[in-house]
């Protein structure tokens, strides 16, 4: 028998390879859904269902009695470490095929079949070596269920330890691509050693990792053509890695564009967008002293700021410090554009003390409500995923207020049309109407390719622009005389006005039930022609009572099928509570994962975490389950009240994180310990389920059972994002966990 030490490297440095792969395939893919967490759920649910399929094949290999185990083992385990470098070089061609023009949503229908796909032979060689690593360590009292728990535990460590590093020591150091051979090729040093002999042969795969760090090191050619894949046609200048995503600095026909998480933040030269942004709040401020720039100092936003000789101070915020770091190696790009543009006097107006370039989130830093601003200008993209819709919140809109000096002006733009606004672009502009209405008592909408939504507690009066203008003395050629009395006609206010009475009064966008991402994706889908859009429109027509009514209506045929129907057996009722459990479950991850994206504004970093924390949960309940024999119907009743309990968990937290201000350390942790609680209920469910259900199975887990828990969770995590809480929010998607747990309940209560 093989020592239990090494044992545990091959599985630790297994899991640590998984978890790796996991977190780089989903920010390597989420671009092509433009970050829209609601695809979280599917990615994962795609992943599971290859580990799922995977899994049941490999159970089929037998109990080692006609395989080498070791040998299967180790091959297995090079196959996945050849094939997750390649899958990330295979997710960048794939994405520089879909997404054109580079930061344009793709066809969503393709988008999701090529995530499906692309991420199969890894999730599927990773299903046959878990359960292959099962059998390895199977020990002979015990049997399977030894070598599972074992498994389970050390797997789950290494995620967790895989977790931490990736999170907070790779994406800071090395690119994706280059964590990707780490990992792999720490899964095929340590799994070398199974096959080493004696010291000599440990030594050799000791100088085999090393040489696997100088190749990673040395990787950066791969690296950077497979990131050019992404963007054809465009001559990449800068490529960072960071927390938030990477970020790629590209150049076109003397036009200077800079990309992150797939999106396209802002381009050099662009000086329309950046007068309008900046000019028109700040001249309808009577005298600005002090001027908040969320996202919108870099490409010269904080130029044009610097031009109003009445400005004292301005503080220039980035969630993301690396793009502060772009360019500045030749001053190219400083930290508010090209030295030609005057990034050059911006520093020495920084110098000054005028200036203050700020590394934070910019919701937790109005949160704080350390300053007061007579300005407040946010620069954000569309609201298609919840990291930019925590920007266009009703909480963030009275944290702003809140930030505001007396008669001060906030103030955002939105995509918008010259003439004639249609359905869905009055609905998007409407929403954001309503939601700055429920905080603000003045708010004014000004017309144009792109639409100024200002807001304020005293009156607003866009006359008083030009008037402003001349006094200030202002060089602005796209905000002036010949621009803005046309702009500002009382035919263009009133056409405006017109197409948002059209689309009534939509509800108001907040935290807890998003109504804006849904309409941006299918305005964003409409623009690109994408046919599966089509099916997000569809579903905004239906009431979000009949949704949760619909779900409750499937659940209760189910369960009431199994309970009293024909093939009300032992077994079925169980793998229907193995599968109630599974669907469960995930539902709750992906209401976690969302809830503390819309709270914290930085899934890329915690999702891993999350993750990691459920799957160790996962592993201690799993343990437990085994260890005490006398768990039964019992202990299955007591996790169903434990889930009915933890769902109303995140909407408790949620509500109480609104009316305070709870730092973003602070306010995540409870969403990584209901992560933690929800995989152990779930890991101990499935042992003891399984146990009550097949007494005689002397503790050996049939392969389906496996199947039924894996599908539910995938089941999960594609009704979770893209269909429950878009439609009925953070409280909806609770109480269709807790009916859904509260059938099981009812389930088992009987005889099984």
């Amino acid at each position: 028998m093989q020592d239990q030490s090494l044992k545990a490297i091959y599985v630790f440095s297994l899991g640590f390879c998984a978890i790796i792969a996991q977190s780089i395939f989903i920010r390597e893919l989420m671009p092509l859904f433009t970050g829209t967490e609601f695809v979280v759920g599917a990615l994962l649910a795609f992943w599971l269902f290859w580990v799922g399929a995977g899994a049941l094949l490999g159970g089929r290999g037998g109990d080692g009695k006609r395989i080498s185990t070791f040998r299967l083992f180790a091959g297995i385990a090079v196959c996945c470490a050849l094939i997750l470098p390649g899958t990330v070089v295979a997710i960048r061609i794939g994405r520089g095929m879909l997404a054109q023009p580079p930061g344009a949503l793709p066809p969503a229908g393709g988008a999701l079949a090529f995530s499906f796909l692309v991420t199969a032979p890894f999730g599927f060689a990773y299903g046959v070596i878990y359960n292959v690593a099962s059998v390895l360590w199977k020990e002979r009292q015990g049997g399977m269920r030894g070598g599972i728990a074992r498994v389970y535990l050390w797997e789950a460590a290494g995620s967790v330890f895989g977790a931490v590093l990736f999170s907070f020591v790779l994406v800071e150091i090395v690119s994706e691509f280059q964590a990707a051979l780490i990992a792999a090729g720490l899964l095929a040093m340590m799994t070398s050693l199974s096959l080493a002999k004696s010291p000599s042969g440990r030594l050799r795969a000791a100088a085999t990792l090393v040489c696997i760090f100088i190749v990673a090191a040395a990787s950066s050619s791969i690296d950077r053509r497979s990131v050019q894949a992404i963007y054809p046609g465009y001559r990449i200048e800068e490529y960072l890695s960071s927390r938030y995503g990477e970020i790629v600095v590209t150049e076109r026909e003397g036009m200077r564009s800079v990309f992150s998480g797939g999106g396209r933040l802002f381009s050099y030269p662009e000086p329309e967008r950046c007068e309008e942004m900046i000019h028109i709040p700040l001249l309808l401020c009577a005298e600005p002293r002090s001027v908040l720039l969320i996202g919108s100092s870099l490409g010269g936003g904080l130029i044009e700021a610097l031009k109003h000789p009445s400005v004292e101070n301005i503080d220039c915020v980035e969630l993301d410090g690396s793009l502060f770091r772009t360019g500045e190696g030749d001053g190219r790009w400083g930290s508010a554009g090209p030295p030609e543009s005057g990034a050059r006097s911006a520093w020495r107006e920084a110098g000054e003390g005028r200036v203050r370039f700020i590394v934070a989130d910019g919701r937790f830093l109005v949160a704080r409500a350390g300053e007061r601003y007579d300005c407040v200008i946010l620069s954000s993209p569309p609201a298609v995923n919840l990291q930019w819709n925590r920007f266009y919140t009703r909480e963030f809109f009275e944290a702003v207020r809140r930030t505001l000096r007396p008669g001060g002006v906030f103030a955002f733009t939105h995509p918008s049309s010259e003439n004639t606004l249609t359905g869905e672009q009055a609905m998007v502009l409407r929403i954001l109407e309503r939601t700055l209405e429920s905080v603000f008592g003045h708010v004014r909408v000004l017309p144009g390719s792109t639409a100024h939504f200002i807001a304020s507690d005293s009156e607003i009066d866009p006359a008083a622009i030009l008037p402003r203008l001349r006094a200030r003395g202002i060089d602005a050629p796209f905000v002036g005389e010949d621009y803005l009395p046309f702009r500002l006609t009382d035919e263009r206010l009133a056409g405006l006005r017109s197409g948002l009475d059209r689309a009534g009064n939509p509800p108001v966008n907040t935290d807890g039930k998003p109504a804006l991402p849904l309409h941006e994706l299918v305005l964003e889908g409409k623009r690109s022609g994408s046919r599966f859009m089509s099916a997000f429109r569809a579903m905004l027509r239906i009431p979000p009572l009949m949704v949760g009514a619909a779900f409750a209506s499937v659940l209760l045929a189910l369960f009431g099928l199994a309970r009293f129907g024909p093939c009300a057996r032992r077994s079925a009722r169980a793998a229907l509570s193995v599968w109630s459990v599974g669907l469960g479950s995930f539902l709750l991850q992906v209401l976690v994962l969302l809830s503390y994206q819309s709270f914290s504004g930085i899934l890329y970093g915690g999702i891993v975490l999350l993750t990691a924390l459920f799957m160790a949960g996962a592993a201690a309940g799993a343990f437990a389950a085994i260890r005490h024999e006398r768990w039964g119907r019992g202990a299955l009743r007591t996790i169903h009240l434990g889930f009915i309990l933890l769902a109303a968990a995140p909407v408790l937290w949620a509500a109480l994180l609104r009316s305070s201000g709870i730092s973003s350390l602070s306010g995540s942790l409870p969403f990584f310990a209901i992560a933690g609680c929800a995989g152990l209920l779930t890991g101990s469910y499935y042992g003891i389920a399984v146990r009550t259900a097949f007494p005689e199975g002397g503790g050996y887990a049939p392969a389906g059972f496996y199947a039924w828990d894996v599908f539910g969770a995938c089941a999960g995590g594609l009704l979770g994002g893209m269909l429950l809480f878009p439609t009925i929010g953070l409280a909806g998607t609770a109480l269709c966990i807790a009916l859904l747990h509260g059938l099981a309940l009812a389930l088992i209560a009987g005889r099984w």
